[in-house]
Formats: structure tokens, C-alpha cells, sequence
């Protein structure tokens, strides 16, 4: 009888405990469910302040894609945006499932710093903002400057000039963030002598999401819901980085599309700034010789600083290239007739930098390489600048597009990198697409160097076995008056089918730049060997798949596929 009560006694504890133990875990899933009932995104995250999302924060500047996420964060640390990544990478859902995207100044072009549904985190509050210029040795040989990842390059220039320095290679538009040409490559006329910018800078601050093991990413409360479960998990922690310390996320990072962290700040080697430069224009009328010229240019970076050039389509187009030129430019070519064949010109512009020293030498420097090119005589218009005004040329475009309603419209752009053996071919595709008179803003065609490019960066280059690639930026405003919404889709149809082309296998071997390719597999295409090395980074320093997303490169993942 004894016995039997005893019996009974266990038997109702163990139920009783059974029943405690399955409450626990109703309760658990609940409190973690995935599930949001959510007012606003003030309510989710405690101390992680978020902001109800601004129109701005579902446009870039290409304005054809809009994805508006579920709320903004403006951090003013990177402790900040650690803590916002530590709350959306734990493996325990009981967050809302969000992913982040970096908005600097919104010049992405196909939604890449868009996050639908999710959290942009705006680089431009980062504090401190100020620029901090450090010369060690008592010379500018060891000079840098630390600078936040919301800093505009401008800003950059403006602050280190003061001091006679400046950053050797730039973008050609200086009204981007550090962190947002970083997680690129950011090119312009003098990547050929100094490489990208990825390919000059000294050291890091990410905030990133390194992998942990399980028993720190669940948390107490979640774990008898997820005692079970195997899961990988990341917390949100800021590190710093360089070639030498936390190289894998230094390199990783850089060019890494937004993949692998969010860039804080960044440290960029400086030179002695020129108070002046010399920058020169000659015009073509064949491709080749436009080609062969310009390689000549890049292959005595002893005596030149800055080599691009463009297409000159028509005299609309001329007229809008000269627009930041301050010289008068007598060049009235014939563009051929509109119904008969449409003739095409070429520019090349090289600069060199005027110390204004005692017998200045950029004159003589000027004069010495003009007589190996082969331009079309006497076109060759040679003029005088401040340093800041020649690196800010492009403020002038835009004031221009901007009077004429051209600046905050569709921009579908194209950039693609080609090797040396395919810009014939490929120059040849591209004006199969384009209509003279039809077509408004620049293309620019000018020579990189594939050694300048660091091979332990996450950027994609072109096989080029002689060393030579250019690339192609196409770069169209779009008049909504009289191109409308499937007008522009039209353009952005022609230029996927031209991308495909040059990009396939047994095509011209060429490689986009900036673009945000329309499937997993593309992207797989286009990292070609580098693909696993991208995936096992994406592994280790984001492993839930949280940052990124406007890429379009990896699904996030949620509890259910981490199990």
C-alpha cells in the first residue's frame, strides 16, 4: 500500500514536472517566436534606438529600384551598430528576423544600401566626423589620416589640404562616403599609378558579426526551446584590422560589397598635395589610336598622374564634357548626318601635378608626352587648375544636370571592366545599343592596371594576361519626360544582355563593376574562382546572413534553416 502511494507520489511529481518543463518551453517559443507583434520599431530593440524609415532610405541614386525597410538607425558610435548587430544575429529568434544594410550618401544604383523590410543604418551619423591628420618622422613619407566610414571624400580632401596632403587615389565624384567606396573599390584617373582605393588604405574599424559557438548565442531564456537545436550564431563586436592584424577581415571587407561588415573608420595613406595641376585634353577620331595612346600614357606613371578619357558621341556630348573644363575648346568635328552613318570622337585627358617650384617642370612634362601621341593635330588644349577644383570637376556636372532637372532621375548605369584583347569587340556591342542624339551623359573608356589590384581583396577583376583592362562606364541620365518607366527598364534589358555577353564564358571575359547581378548564380559567375573563398568568409564573419541584402548575393538565413 505503501508502496503503491509512493508510487502514485513519483508519479504526479513527474507530471507535475513534465508539465512545468513543457510550460517553460511554450513559454520560451512564444517569448522567441519569429512571429512580430510589432507597433514600431521603437518597441523591439530597447537600447537600440531605430527611427521610423525616411523616403530616402528606399532611393538611390539610380532610382530604379525602391525597397523601403522597417525602420532607420542613425548610430553615432560603432558600439552602436555592434549592438544592433549582436541583437539581429543571435541564433535565438526571439528578434524580429531583420536584415541591415549601410547607407552612406546613397549613390548605390540597383538598391545595394536598401534593405526591404529591414534596417538601414545610416554611416553619415557615425561620430566623430572629424577628420584627424597625422604626420610621423617629421615627413609626409609616413603621413595618414583617420577618418570616419560616413566621412565624404570631399570632407577628406578639404582637411588634409590644410596641411599640403592629400589621399593618392580617389573617385571621380568626391561626395561619397570612405566606408561606401571602400566596400566597392573606388576608381578614377589615377587607379593606374596607385591602384583603387582598396589598394590604399592602411587600416580598419568594422563592425562585423564574428561566429560564436552555441552555448553563447542562445540565451537563457530561449534555451529549453532550443536545447535540441544546432545552430550557428554571431555577435555583433568591433575590431580593428589591417595586412597585419585581422588580415582576413581586412581584406575581406575590402571590396567585399557590404557582405562581411560595416566600416567605422578606415586609415588612408596621404601624399604631398600639388597646389596645381596640368590638365590636358586631345581629341581622336579612330578607337585604336585612342586605345594605343592611352596605354602609352599609363606606362609612365614617373611622368603622369591621371589618365581617362571618353566617348564623344555628338555635339551635345561635347558640349557637356566640356563643361568643367575651364579652356576654350575649338573643336567642331562632323558628327555625320542623322539618317546616314553617325561618326564618333574620342578624348583622352591626362594631368600632372605643378609643384610650382622654381622652373616648374609640368609644362616641359606636358610638351615631352604630347610628342609621342597621335592625336588628331592640333586638338590639344592644355590648362592650369587648383588641385581641389580638378578633383572636384564633377561638382560642376552636377550643378549642371541639376538646372536642367537631369540630376535626381533613373540612372541606369553600366560598368564593366574588359581585358585588353576584348575592347574592340566589346566597344563594338555597346554602340549596337546606343542611339547618338538619343543619349545623355558620358561614357568613359580608360586603362587600369590589374597589378594595382590586390589579389586578397574580395573585388573581381578580369584575367587580363598582358596586365591591361579598361573599363566602361556608361553612364546615362534618364529625361522622364521622354523616358518613362519601361523606357528605362528597356535600357537596363539592353545592358543585362550586353553584361551577359561580355561577361559568359567564351565571350570577351569581362567583368561588371557596381552592379547588382539578377540571381545567386550569376553572382557565382561572376566571382568565378574567388567564389568559395567569398562564401567561407561570409561564413565566418556573417554567418546568419544578416548584412547586405540589397546585393542580393546570399538568402538570409532564420532559425529553421540554422538548425
Amino acid at each position: 500500500m505503501r508502496t503503491s502511494l509512493l508510487a502514485k507520489s513519483a508519479a504526479r511529481s513527474a507530471m507535475k514536472l513534465k508539465a512545468l518543463h513543457m510550460y517553460a518551453a511554450v513559454v520560451a517559443l512564444l517569448l522567441c517566436s519569429a512571429v512580430n507583434f510589432i507597433q514600431s520599431p521603437t518597441d523591439v530593440f530597447g537600447p537600440v534606438a531605430l527611427l521610423e524609415p525616411t523616403p530616402s532610405a528606399a532611393r538611390d541614386f539610380g532610382a530604379v529600384v525602391s525597397d523601403a525597410p522597417f525602420a532607420v538607425m542613425r548610430p553615432e558610435s560603432a558600439a552602436d551598430v555592434a549592438q544592433l548587430l549582436s541583437a539581429l544575429s543571435s541564433s535565438a529568434p526571439r528578434r524580429p528576423r531583420a536584415a541591415v544594410a549601410a547607407r552612406g550618401a546613397g549613390h548605390s544604383l540597383h538598391g545595394q544600401a536598401q534593405a526591404r523590410g529591414g534596417i538601414v543604418v545610416e554611416t553619415r551619423a557615425l561620430q566623430p566626423r572629424a577628420v584627424e591628420v597625422v604626420v610621423r618622422g617629421g615627413g609626409s613619407g609616413d603621413a595618414y589620416a583617420d577618418v570616419g566610414g560616413g566621412a565624404l571624400w570631399v570632407e577628406v580632401l578639404e582637411e588634409c589640404l590644410k596641411v599640403g596632403l592629400a589621399p593618392r587615389s580617389w573617385t571621380d565624384y568626391l561626395y561619397l562616403t570612405v566606408g561606401g567606396t571602400l566596400s566597392n573599390a573606388g576608381i578614377s584617373g589615377q587607379a593606374f599609378k596607385h591602384g583603387p582605393q582598396i589598394s590604399n588604405v592602411l587600416q580598419l574599424e568594422v563592425v562585423t558579426v564574428e561566429e560564436e559557438s552555441e552555448d553563447t548565442a542562445i540565451s537563457d531564456l530561449c534555451f529549453f526551446a532550443f536545447v535540441f537545436a544546432s545552430s550557428v550564431a554571431g555577435s555583433g563586436e568591433v575590431v580593428t584590422c589591417s595586412p597585419t592584424m585581422n588580415p582576413e577581415l581586412f581584406f575581406a571587407v575590402l571590396g567585399g560589397l557590404g557582405q562581411f561588415g560595416i566600416i567605422t573608420r578606415a586609415r588612408i595613406p596621404l601624399q604631398v598635395a600639388p597646389p596645381k595641376v596640368r590638365w590636358v585634353r586631345a581629341f581622336y577620331d579612330s578607337f585604336q589610336t585612342f586605345t594605343q595612346d592611352q596605354e602609352l600614357l599609363v606606362s609612365m606613371p614617373e611622368l603622369v598622374d591621371y589618365v581617362e578619357g571618353f566617348m564623344v558621341l555628338d555635339e551635345q556630348s561635347l558640349l557637356s564634357s566640356s563643361i568643367a573644363f575651364p579652356a576654350p575648346v575649338n573643336f567642331s568635328p562632323d558628327f555625320g548626318s542623322v539618317d546616314g552613318d553617325r561618326k564618333v570622337y574620342y578624348c583622352i585627358e591626362f594631368a600632372v601635378h605643378d609643384f610650382q617650384q622654381q622652373g616648374s617642370a609640368a609644362d616641359h612634362v606636358v610638351e615631352l608626352v604630347a610628342a609621342g601621341l597621335s592625336y588628331l593635330r592640333p586638338h590639344m588644349y592644355s590648362v592650369g587648375v587648383a588641385y581641389f577644383d580638378f578633383l572636384n570637376r564633377v561638382r560642376m556636372e552636377e550643378e549642371s544636370l541639376r538646372s536642367r532637372g537631369l540630376w535626381d532621375v533613373p540612372h541606369p548605369w553600366l560598368n564593366v571592366f574588359v581585358p585588353k584583347h576584348g575592347v574592340e569587340p566589346f566597344k563594338d556591342l555597346l554602340m549596337d545599343t546606343i542611339t547618338p542624339g538619343e543619349f545623355e551623359g558620358p561614357i568613359l573608356v580608360y586603362p587600369l592596371l590589374t597589378d594595382r589590384w590586390d589579389g586578397n581583396t574580395s573585388a573581381v577583376v578580369p584575367s587580363s594576361p598582358d596586365g591591361v583592362m579598361y573599363v566602361f562606364s556608361v553612364l546615362r541620365s534618364t529625361d522622364p519626360a521622354r523616358c518613362g518607366r519601361a523606357c528605362v527598364e528597356a535600357i537596363m534589358e539592353q545592358h543585362r544582355r550586353l553584361a551577359d555577353e561580355a561577361c559568359r564564358d567564351g565571350g570577351v571575359g569581362a567583368k561588371q563593376y557596381l552592379a547588382r547581378q539578377p540571381s545567386p548564380a550569376h553572382w557565382r559567375d561572376h566571382f568565378g574562382s574567388s567564389w568559395d573563398r567569398f562564401v567561407a568568409r561570409k561564413a565566418r564573419f556573417d554567418p546568419m546572413h544578416v548584412l547586405g541584402p540589397g546585393q542580393g548575393i546570399f538568402p538570409m538565413m532564420d532559425s529553421a534553416s540554422s538548425m
